[in-house]
């Protein structure tokens, strides 16, 4: 089966927050047309079909950074290349969401948004290097709404709050907003980062304190969980996301972007000149069959439902629970299988690396 996901990289933030590592560059710094013309002159080296598209995600960086002309021929290019798609998500910040660009998004069939919101907290959304207010989300909601965007994803970062209270504090946001989609990423220090240059840190014992309360406040709230970091109304999960967690084929162009089009993995140039000029020198891997099974492994382990063994036995003509006999008794009162499907039970999905090393 062919790729039926496109990842697009948007690369150009208004400002930097403390503690991404994502390839990304200042909006000032470089020519945004020039740079959507490369990135659609790869799009086109791909010679993906009309129709064949299921999800398209465009990520970044700060998508939404873009001039609304930029953003008219970003998204004109796809609906003229790919018609429209079951879902097409665009990463936003409320800050430079306006009431002009939820209307572009609305006529060029972007239905799903998810907005980068990170922390209700002043402080810590000054130590993220945050720009926007509370106001500004509920805004960014209000237009997208107003334009029929209802499916629509809240980001929130946790690691570094006061207990539980910033947390709840972040739900009761998060709630009277309505959301169909939560996201909670536990706070990681990356090399490169300002966090990192401070010397921030986080107590691994305090990160799961915060994740054990925020999935059992959500679950009551309605909001399932469905992968490590991931919680949705029922039937509103993300569908381009889980093309990732069930290993699946995906094209990934823009800056940085990767891709998955078995066997293949590849990675695509970090360098913005390069990238402009075409001179996109991909770090490319080929997956060989244990390379595979580890990688299918680390996804599908993510998600709350883990993998069918029959799905296994199909993609690596193995039994699973016989070659991973010796693994699976290790780890034997973390994991389950449940309707002739392997995974980690709920209690134990936070520490899902010891499971991964245990059987890898």
């Amino acid at each position: 089966m062919k790729a039926q996901s496109l990842y697009l990289h948007i690369p150009f933030c208004d400002h930097l927050c403390s503690y991404c590592d994502f390839p990304k560059v200042l909006t000032s710094v470089y020519d945004r047309k020039e740079y959507l013309q490369a990135l659609f002159r790869e799009i086109d080296s791909f010679q993906i079909e009309r129709g064949s598209l299921k999800t398209i995600y465009v990520g970044g960086g700060t998508p939404s950074a873009l001039a609304l002309p930029e953003l008219e021929f970003l998204l004109q290019g796809l609906l003229d290349r790919f018609g429209k798609v079951e879902e097409f998500t665009i990463e936003c910040n409320p800050e430079s969401l306006s009431k002009e660009k939820a209307r572009l998004f609305s006529r060029f069939l972007v239905n799903r948004v998810s907005l980068g919101v990170e922390s209700v907290s002043p402080r810590l959304l000054a130590l993220y290097q945050r720009h926007h207010t509370l106001d500004d989300v509920r805004d960014a909601v209000s237009y997208l709404r107003a334009y029929n965007i209802d499916n629509i994803n809240l980001d929130f970062i946790y690691g570094l709050g006061d207990g539980t209270k910033e947390i709840d504090e972040d739900i009761d946001f998060a709630l009277s907003l309505d959301p169909t989609h939560l996201s909670f990423y536990s706070l990681q220090i990356e090399d490169g980062t300002l966090l990192k240059r401070r010397k921030v840190t986080v107590e691994e014992d305090h990160l799961r304190e915060e994740y054990d309360y925020l999935v059992a406040r959500l679950e009551k709230e309605g909001y399932a969980r469905y992968e490590v970091s991931n919680f949705a109304r029922k039937g509103w999960e993300s569908r381009h996301n889980l093309v990732y967690w069930h290993d699946q084929e995906y094209y990934g162009c823009g800056l940085g972007a990767s891709g998955f089009l078995f066997p293949k993995r590849y990675k695509n140039t970090l360098s913005m000149p390069s990238y402009l000029r075409g001179e996109n020198a991909r770090e490319i891997e080929i997956v060989d069959k244990e390379s595979h099974k580890i990688e299918y492994l680390m996804l599908h382990l993510r998600l709350v439902d883990g993998f069918s063994l029959d799905d296994y036995q199909e993609v690596f003509q193995e039994d699973f629970l016989k070659t991973h006999q010796k693994g699976i008794s290790s780890v034997s009162d973390m994991v389950e299988i449940v309707g002739e499907r392997f995974r980690i039970k709920k209690e134990d999905l936070y520490v899902m690396d010891h499971v991964l090393l245990a059987l890898i």
